[in-house]
């Protein structure tokens, strides 16, 4: 019966790295349905630092169309819903997939999905198999939790759409020649013969949650440290938001390059690909720079539960300390100074970078012997 329905919504709300994380369900779904009428209904945030879920996908394939509705923090607000009602009406879609993040309260579901229904949906897909956020353990931690890729694909699955097995799961951003020239002609105009010579290191020193901050400084002394030792050359990414940091840390290391805010989102993930290592916080140049493989060093605050939100995919680090406060889900760290992030030290970032660099450099030398084989 799933296999027939012909104009199908999928709803999934988030910026980049909510919607990098989708992309393996995203994918599943186009498979399971090749000529379906696919819909993607998304949040536009009303914050011009906020991007568009569209920014992240690829252009052609996946999506016939990205239906958005005006949003902020504190939601949709209720003067809007009538006429997202009838724009659905009148998408005559049959099938909902239902991708909405497992924060949402069994009651909030409910509301959902009859808001769906007023829509005239009658089939649903993705609704089962949301798996409530667990307490804390008898030790007063936040345990480990399943990837929320991972998730997605498992409700997915619960309603009878097949999907990859977790040994083959890829994110797909499937960047396009175009995408990857642009990003290489960056890359030569502002770098040029230096990445001949020296390991391109991407660095995310920025978030728009201020909770998600390692604080600025030790990205500078752990680019200063890793320039001078290991003769690195760091690249900055991030939004335009973040171009006045990354013009201070470059101040800084004297090196370098600022690629925050000069390209698009996904000739960044282009760029990124680029580059041996990423440095940075939990942000969504860290999504992009796992999904096109590179291997990362992330610092992650206590704000959700650990496991979530974690660079996707093998070979990455993730530097994370637990604290009381553990999965507080702020913004903004108005109480307690940002404990959970003050207490990684750089010398942990250092010794989690040496790590990753020197497995970079292992593999390079094998494969560089396997080729005078």
């Amino acid at each position: 019966m799933l296999t027939q329905q012909r104009r199908i919504l999928v709803y999934r709300t988030g910026q980049i790295g909510d919607t990098v994380v989708a992309l393996p369900a995203f994918w599943a779904i186009r498979q399971s349905f090749p000529s379906a009428h696919l819909a993607l209904l998304t949040g536009r945030h009303r914050d011009s630092e906020f991007l568009l879920a569209s920014e992240v996908l690829p252009p052609s394939g996946l999506f016939d169309e990205v239906i958005t509705y005006p949003t902020d923090v504190s939601g949709l607000s209720p003067n809007k819903m009538p006429r997202i009602l009838g724009d659905l009406r009148r998408g005559r879609f049959d099938t909902l997939v239902y991708l909405a993040p497992r924060t949402r309260t069994r009651w909030q579901v409910r509301r959902d999905l009859a808001f769906f229904r007023l829509a005239g949906i009658r089939h649903f897909i993705g609704h089962k198999g949301i798996t409530m956020l667990p307490e804390r353990t008898l030790a007063g931690k936040l345990p480990d939790v399943e990837h929320e890729a991972d998730h997605l694909l498992d409700r997915l699955t619960a309603s009878g759409l097949s999907v990859p097995s977790l040994k083959v799961r890829q994110t797909g951003l499937r960047l396009t020649e175009t995408e990857r020239a642009r990003a290489s002609a960056w890359i030569n105009a502002e770098v040029g013969s230096i990445r001949a010579e020296k390991l391109l290191v991407a660095f995310g020193p920025g978030s728009k949650f201020t909770s998600k901050l390692w604080p600025e400084e030790r990205f500078a002394e752990v680019g200063k440290s890793l320039a001078h030792n290991t003769g690195i050359y760091p690249i900055v990414f991030g939004g335009p938001e973040d171009f006045d940091l990354g013009e201070r840390l470059l101040a800084g290391w004297k090196t370098g390059a600022n690629a925050a805010g000069q390209l698009t989102v996904r000739e960044s993930a282009a760029c990124l690909s680029h580059c041996s290592l990423f440095i940075g916080n939990d942000n969504g140049p860290m999504h992009l720079a796992a999904a096109v493989g590179v291997p990362c060093v992330a610092v992650f605050s206590g704000i959700d539960w650990p496991g979530r939100w974690h660079p996707y995919g093998p070979g990455h680090i993730v530097l994370r300390r637990s604290v009381p406060c553990d999965g507080c889900q702020l913004r903004e760290c108005l109480q307690n100074d940002l404990i959970c992030l003050k207490q990684i030290s750089v010398d942990d970032m250092l010794s989690a970078v040496e790590h990753q660099l020197n497995r970079i450099t292992s593999t390079r030398d094998v494969i560089e012997a396997s080729l005078q084989v």
